[in-house]
């Protein structure tokens, strides 16, 4: 993994209107080193580690004369609505200065006011994208740093966690955010799983004695607690792959809509009494707050886990929700976010964040229609189709400016096969690495690339894109070059036998038909222009169409020869970001099968992996039971290279990046982004350093 030369530790701003030298902390903050010293530096964060005593690469000084807020803040704070800014965000050796983008380039010193337009917010996830604040914060080159959370650090053997806590921090609505938060949200939201994700969240789990057990959550003091184990919780398990974006929820607002029910039973705990509501109390109670929801499923979701759609709920991201009916829901045609007054983050100058009053979020309702909306000024930001940029730009000029968005898809066009396949026959021919080298270069892909992207995309291989972990340029052009009669010649010494209609048989007389499985009419444009490639060669196909769910059943039970486009495609951002796609340990890749549900049923169900498959399983475990971080770089290394030596999956054509075009006015928005979950997508793009140039 690539480390950043000019991270920055996070550090504190002294008291309003003196003039002090301090250092700058931004999402250029190093990834942790693993020293078990837990002596706290009490001139910075260092927080910026997985202890206290992280490593600080390089400190900038910054020159603070006091701290500012928007007009329309300080118009609340004159009228005596509203407590001057000081009171309203942390202490002085707590505040999140932020002077980088997750690039680690340097953010211009912004101007307040006017709105981001955005289109519609979408799915249940839309409006958190741009406003989401997470306990850690990811830069591009897979480095991470503390950010709403003070610092994290560790005990000598990985049992015990420590959070701490920024003093004076306060939800969206001024009251203060401490460790009482925290051990509300565990003990009467997730493990009562009020919050729908109990199970969901591997990071506060384990096993003892062959059954799940949940963290042991102390309250230390009321910035600090800690998080303790049976096991060693490494921090791949934890910080790094635990899925594990925040552990808080505001216990002043929530308190008097948790049920003890059957459902959602109390959890003892020493922190807090049962609520002793019953789910139709709770119901009544959420109507009280302007609340719809028809049960308490519904209701916990909302408030709980999807908190940024319901209007009220108290937040720390960095806008809120409105309250003003018509622009209070996501689903509203003008969906407003408002800046939080009690925003924790500031500029380097002392200005506290967001710069913009408010995004707002669009709904459109035809195609075109953004482009349209673009064109007026009513849009700042729209996604763009790759083949569209050159004549957009042409016509927009000045006006408008692209930013790249990297994948980490690792190539377009996959197909993969079916490794643990129950015919033999099969099995052994996919296992043979000349077949799969046989069906990557039987493919022309300079046509295929003029045929089905006009040519913009460029020949690739299911390897990892440039700019991403694990780039290598060898690996991207592997088994790339179009030959015939070489695939032709590696199908024959797999012992295929081309049979009296010009297609290839299995050496025992039995046809070898490939049937692709697509889902949703995922495949129709591709599969026809791969087809005659396929035929050409001697390779009898067809495409097999399913509805997504019936698709997803035919996986599972192992009843498939190949796919074209899979669900779930091997390869993405690193090990960081989700495991699964890397190395058969759940029943979730096509590319690895029942070798995956070996892994996740302990041997109980599923096919044994071995060689290769299986030396994946064992640099995984190595990796998820490692302090060390440069260990857990380097096992990350052999099983990239591993699938640089296999390629169970074959690309045709390289990863497709995503575009946006964004006004030109618009500033802070940085180039060069990764869309991936682990760097909660737009979020990475750090809405509330942008802003409009006068």
């Amino acid at each position: 993994m690539r480390k950043s030369t000019s991270n920055k530790v996070l550090s504190a701003v002294l008291l309003a209107a003196t003039s002090v030298t301090m250092l700058a902390g931004c999402g250029g903050a190093a990834t942790p080193s693993t020293s078990a010293d837990t002596t706290e530096s009490s001139q910075a964060e260092a927080s910026v580690a997985e202890t206290a005593t992280a490593e600080a690469t390089t400190a900038e000084a910054v020159e603070i004369s006091g701290y500012s807020e928007a007009p329309m803040l300080a118009e609340q704070v004159t009228a005596g609505t509203l407590p001057a800014v000081e009171e309203r965000i942390p202490n002085a050796d707590n505040i999140f200065v932020e002077t980088a983008d997750a690039t680690g380039a340097k953010i211009e010193i912004g101007n307040y006011g006017g709105v981001i337009n955005l289109a519609g917010a979408g799915g249940g996830w839309g409006l958190s994208r741009p406003t989401l604040e997470s306990i850690i914060r990811y830069n591009t080159d897979g480095s991470y740093y503390p950010n709403v959370i003070k610092s994290f650090e560790h005990n000598d053997d990985y049992t015990e966690w420590t959070f701490k806590l920024r003093e004076g921090m306060k939800w969206s609505d001024g009251e203060p955010f401490t460790a009482d938060d925290i051990t509300f949200w565990y003990y009467m939201c997730h493990l009562s799983n009020f919050d729908s994700k109990k199970n969901g969240w591997s990071a506060l789990k384990e096993e003892v004695d062959g059954e799940d057990a949940f963290a042991t959550l102390k309250k230390v003091d009321d910035y600090t607690v800690t998080w303790t184990f049976v096991n060693p919780k490494y921090p791949a398990d934890f910080i790094e792959n635990g899925d594990f974006k925040w552990c808080w929820a505001p216990a002043h607002y929530l308190s008097d809509l948790i049920p003890d029910s059957e459902d959602f039973p109390y959890v003892e705990n020493e922190y807090w009494q049962s609520t002793g509501l019953t789910e139709e109390e709770v119901l009544a109670n959420a109507q009280k707050k302007n609340i719809d929801a028809a049960t308490v499923k519904d209701l916990g979701k909302a408030v709980a886990y999807n908190f940024w759609n319901t209007s009220g709920v108290p937040t720390l991201n960095s806008f809120v929700l409105s309250t003003v009916p018509g622009n209070s829901s996501k689903d509203d045609t003008l969906c407003i976010m408002d800046r939080n007054p009690y925003f924790w983050k500031v500029d380097a100058a002392g200005n506290q964040l967001p710069y913009v009053d408010a995004l707002h979020f669009n709904t459109t309702s035809e195609d075109g229609q953004d482009l349209l909306m673009f064109r007026s000024g009513e849009l700042d930001i729209i996604t763009i189709a790759m083949q569209d940029i050159a004549a957009t730009k042409a016509d927009l000029g000045d006006a408008a400016e692209i930013r790249e968005w990297g994948t980490t898809n690792w190539g377009s066009y996959q197909i993969t096969f079916n490794y643990t396949n129950t015919d033999k026959n099969y099995a052994d021919l996919f296992a043979n690495k000349d077949f799969r080298e046989a069906m990557s270069i039987c493919v022309d892909r300079a046509q295929v690339s003029q045929l089905l992207t006009d040519g913009f995309l460029e020949p690739g291989q299911a390897a990892p894109a440039e700019g991403n972990v694990g780039y290598d340029a060898e690996w991207e052009a592997k088994w790339t070059e179009y030959d015939v009669e070489k695939a032709q010649s590696l199908l024959e010494g797999c012992g295929l036998v081309k049979g009296s209609d010009g297609f290839y048989d299995f050496a025992d007389g039995s046809d070898l038909m490939i049937t692709f499985l697509a889902y949703d009419g995922g495949a129709d444009d591709s599969y026809p222009v791969f087809e005659q490639y396929y035929k050409a060669v001697g390779i009898n196909c067809a495409l097999k169409n399913l509805e997504v769910s019936a698709f997803d059943e035919t996986i599972d039970n192992n009843d498939w020869v190949a796919v074209m486009g899979p669900h779930t495609s091997i390869g993405g951002a690193s090990l960081k970001d989700r495991a699964a796609p890397f190395v058969p340990i759940a029943q979730a890749a096509e590319w690895y099968g029942e070798y995956g549900t070996y892994y996740a049923t302990k041997g109980a169900q599923g096919v044994e992996p071995t060689g290769d498959m299986a030396k994946l399983v064992e640099l995984y475990d190595k990796w998820r039971l490692t302090s060390d971080e440069t260990e857990r770089d380097g096992y990350q290394a052999e099983i990239f290279n591993i699938h640089k030596e296999n390629l169970w999956s074959i690309a045709y054509l390289k990863a497709e990046n995503s575009y946006e075009i964004i006004s030109s006015k618009l500033k802070n928005y940085a180039d060069g982004l990764v869309w991936a979950d682990c760097y909660q997508y737009a979020n990475m793009a750090h809405y509330e350093v942008m802003f409009k140039a006068e």
